[in-house]
């Protein structure tokens, strides 16, 4: 029997190919999703969209394959072709919080932020440890102008995993909108202590210090936006404004 996969001959008793080790049954739901795996690891998504496909004859109500599916459908910006497999992943298991989070991506992309905050919801009700689904339950509660819930999440986030530095970034965003400017101040630095590198944290800075009126420091960021990001003109803007009235004033 011909292996499918390394194209290697095997005597008919054979079930594994001897060598690449692949099962050789033909039309199994496990050679098609070994298959995809593969292919996903060589950059073949068409060819990987096909072996879902393909699995999915077999077994219509596999969950794996119908999330993995639907991962490929949000690469190609496919959005509702992405969600449709993604509920179908849960439908068939619902109790799958990882499909819960990936439909929640691709309904906060689609721009439906009131699904979205169901889809995370659900996959921390699932599993409680799964931070980021937070991280992204407050960037959705926090565009729809509700910022104590989406405060409350990045918090609680950041509490349980201290890594999600972009937690901290729009953490700050939210208390800056709320007026609460020194708290903002404070999550800003936080994120660039873990990242350093930031011209639209040091934007930020900037224009919080500004407004609690230590000019220095707010020329010190936006000087710090610029040699990271040349090209940024608000940065360049805020800046020239501030050493004018800096020279005139001051």
């Amino acid at each position: 029997m011909k292996c499918k996969r390394c194209k290697a001959e095997n005597p008919a008793r054979n079930k594994f190919c001897g060598k690449c080790g692949i099962k050789l049954k033909e039309g199994s739901v496990e050679l098609y999703m070994d298959r995809a795996c593969m292919n996903l690891r060589l950059g073949k998504l068409r060819e990987a969209v096909s072996d879902y496909k393909e699995t999915l004859k077999l077994d219509p109500t596999n969950a794996v394959a119908h999330k993995s599916l639907g991962g490929l459908y949000y690469r190609e910006t496919m959005l509702d072709d992405a969600i449709e497999e993604y509920k179908k992943a849960i439908k068939n298991n619902p109790h799958y919080a990882d499909a819960y989070y990936e439909l929640g991506i691709a309904q906060y992309r689609k721009g439906s932020l009131e699904e979205a905050i169901k889809s995370f919801s659900h996959a921390l009700k699932i599993n409680p440890n799964f931070h980021i689904s937070r991280y992204w339950l407050g960037l959705s509660y926090y565009y729809i102008g509700r910022l104590k819930e989406a405060t409350d999440n990045f918090r609680t986030a950041l509490a349980k995993e201290p890594a999600i530095a972009i937690a901290n970034y729009h953490l700050g965003i939210a208390l800056a909108r709320e007026g609460k400017i020194k708290e903002a101040i404070r999550e800003f630095e936080n994120f660039l202590a873990k990242s350093p590198k930031s011209a639209a944290v040091h934007y930020h800075l900037g224009i919080n210090y500004y407004r609690v009126g230590d000019v220095d420091k707010a020329i010190t960021h936006f000087k710090k936006a610029i040699n990271i990001d040349p090209s940024d003109e608000r940065s360049r803007k805020n800046l020239a404004m501030l050493e004018e009235i800096k020279s005139k004033f001051f």
